[in-house]
C-alpha cells in the first residue's frame, strides 16, 4: 500500500496537460479573488463607520503594509520556483532545504519589520501626506496591523512553498478561512457585540490581525505536520546554509526590486493623475477597484503556471512547460477578451455601485471601457512573468517592467493626459500601451528560450561552490 505522505509530482504528460493546468489554475484564481474580497470587505466595514478620517487612515496604512510586504512577496517567488524545480526532479530533500531557508528568512524579516516600523508608524503616515489627525489615528491602526506581520507575512512564503509542490488548493482554503474570520471579528469588534464594546477602526484592525495570524499559523502548520508531503520541521528553519541562502536570494532580489519599482512608480503615476483634478482622481480610483477584480484570474493563472513550469523544468521536460504556457495564454486570452467586451457594454452600469457624483461616474465608465483594451495584454504579461519566474528568471520581468514604465506609464501618461489634453482617458491609453509593451517584451524573452537552461546552469554552479 502506498504511503499517504509519499511525495507526488504533477502529471506532466502531454495528454494530461489541460487537466493539470486546470487543477492548478482554478484554486489559484479563487484564492486571488478571495484575497481581493478581504480588502473590499475591510473597505466596506470602515465605510459603514461613516468617518472620513478612518477611511483616509486605512488607505495610508494599507499602502505602508503593501510596501513592507515586498520582501515576503520576493521570497515567495523564490521559494515557489526553487521548490517546484526540486520537486519536479524528485529532489525532495533539496526542496525541503530551500523551504526551510525561505521560512527562516521570512520569520527573521517579519520580526525586523515589526521592530523597525512599530515606533515609526505616525511619522511614516505624515511623510505620505497624512494630516496630523489622520496620521495619529492611522498610526494607532497601523501599529495593530503590524502585529499580524509575525505570522501573516511569512504566510506569503509558506503558501508559495505549498504551491511549489503542486498544491494550490490548500492556500485557497486558507484564504477562505481568513475571509470568514476577518468579516466576523472585524464587524463584531468595530460595532460591538454583546459585552464587547464598539472599537471602530481599531476593531477592524484587530479583525485583520486575527485573520492573518490564523492563516499564517495554519499555513505553517501544514508544512510542519507529520503527514505533510514536504514536512519542514521548525528546528530546520533556523539552520542556515550560505550557499542555499545565496541561491534563494539570487532569485528573490530581482522580485523584490520589481515590487519596489512598482511601488515607487505607482506613487509617481498617481501624482500625474492628481494633476488632472479631484474628479479625475476619484474616477481613476473607482475604475481601478472594478478592474482589480477583472485581473485576479490572470494573477491566479500566473501563479499556477509558475508551479507547472518549475516542475516541468525540474523533470527535464521543458517542452511541456512551453505547451502549458501557450495553452494558458490561449485560455486567459479568450476569457479576458470576453470580459473586456462586457466592460465596453456595461461599464457605466458597473460603476454605479460606488454611488459617486455623476461627473465622476461618467468619467469612470469611459476609462473602464478603455481598460477593455489592456485586460488581455495585462493577462499575457502576468502569465509570461509567472512562467519565467517559475523557471528561475526573475530578472527579465524586472527589466521589461522598468523599461515600459519609464516609456509608456510615465512618458505616455504625461504626453497623452497632460500635454495633449486627453485627460484621464489618455492616461489609461498609456497604461494599455505599457501592458502591451510588457507582454511583447516578455514574449520575446520566452520565445528566446534561455529560461529553459537556467536550472541546469544554477545546479552546476551550486555543485561547484560546494566542492570548493
Amino acid at each position: 500500500m502506498k504511503n499517504s505522505n509519499t511525495p507526488r509530482r504533477l502529471d506532466l504528460s502531454e495528454e494530461a496537460l489541460p487537466r493539470t493546468l486546470w487543477s492548478l489554475a482554478a484554486p489559484a484564481i479563487t484564492e486571488n479573488l478571495l484575497i481581493t474580497v478581504v480588502f473590499f470587505s475591510d473597505t466596506l466595514i470602515i465605510g459603514w463607520l461613516h468617518d472620513e478620517m478612518s477611511l483616509a487612515s486605512a488607505v495610508l496604512a494599507a499602502t505602508v503594509m503593501w510596501v513592507v510586504s515586498s520582501p515576503f512577496y520576493a521570497l515567495a517567488v523564490a521559494a515557489t520556483s526553487l521548490v517546484a524545480r526540486s520537486w519536479g526532479e524528485h529532489e525532495f530533500t533539496r526542496a525541503r532545504d530551500y523551504a526551510a531557508q525561505s521560512l527562516g528568512l521570512a520569520l527573521a524579516f517579519s520580526l525586523a519589520t515589526l521592530l523597525i516600523a512599530w515606533p515609526m508608524t505616525e511619522q511614516m503616515l505624515r511623510l505620505m501626506g497624512g494630516e496630523p489627525q489622520v496620521a495619529r489615528l492611522g498610526g494607532q491602526y497601523l501599529r495593530i496591523l503590524l502585529l499580524s506581520s509575525l505570522l501573516g507575512l511569512p504566510m506569503f512564503v509558506s503558501n508559495g512553498i505549498i504551491r511549489g509542490m503542486g498544491d494550490t488548493k490548500t492556500p485557497m482554503y486558507l484564504s477562505l478561512i481568513m475571509n470568514v474570520i476577518n468579516v466576523i471579528v472585524s464587524v463584531a469588534l468595530a460595532f460591538g457585540f454583546g459585552p464587547v464594546p464598539a472599537m471602530g477602526l481599531m476593531g477592524v484592525a484587530w479583525g485583520t490581525v486575527a485573520a492573518r495570524s490564523a492563516g499564517g499559523l495554519l499555513s505553517l502548520r501544514v508544512l510542519n505536520h507529520r503527514d505533510a508531503h514536504l514536512r519542514v520541521p521548525i528546528a530546520s528553519w533556523f539552520v542556515f546554509s550560505r550557499e542555499l541562502l545565496r541561491r534563494v536570494w539570487r532569485l528573490a532580489f530581482p522580485a523584490f526590486m520589481e515590487r519596489v519599482v512598482n511601488s515607487g512608480s505607482h506613487i509617481i503615476f498617481i501624482w500625474i493623475v492628481a494633476m488632472l483634478g479631484t474628479t479625475a482622481l476619484a474616477a481613476h480610483n473607482i475604475a481601478l477597484h472594478v478592474e482589480s477584480l477583472a485581473y485576479m484570474p490572470a494573477m491566479g493563472a500566473g501563479m499556477a503556471i509558475a508551479t507547472l513550469v518549475g516542475q516541468a523544468i525540474g523533470a527535464r521536460v521543458p517542452h511541456i512547460a512551453e505547451k502549458g504556457v501557450r495553452k494558458t495564454l490561449w485560455w486567459i486570452g479568450i476569457f479576458t477578451v470576453a470580459l473586456g467586451l462586457s466592460f465596453v457594454a456595461f461599464a457605466r452600469h458597473l460603476v454605479l455601485i460606488f454611488g459617486a457624483t455623476p461627473p465622476v461616474l461618467h468619467l469612470a465608465g469611459i476609462v473602464l471601457q478603455i481598460s477593455a483594451l489592456e485586460l488581455p495584454l495585462m493577462a499575457f504579461a502576468m502569465v509570461l512573468a509567472g512562467a519565467l519566474r517559475g523557471a528561475g528568471d526573475a530578472k527579465s520581468p524586472l527589466y521589461v517592467m522598468t523599461i515600459n514604465i519609464l516609456i509608456f506609464r510615465f512618458g505616455g501618461s504625461y504626453l497623452f493626459g497632460v500635454i495633449l489634453g486627453w485627460g484621464l482617458a489618455g492616461i489609461w491609453v498609456a497604461t494599455a500601451l505599457d501592458w502591451g509593451g510588457r507582454s511583447l517584451g516578455l514574449w520575446w524573452v520566452f520565445r528566446h528560450g534561455g529560461w529553459a537552461l537556467i536550472h541546469e546552469r544554477e545546479k552546476r554552479e551550486f555543485e561547484q561552490s560546494k566542492s570548493l
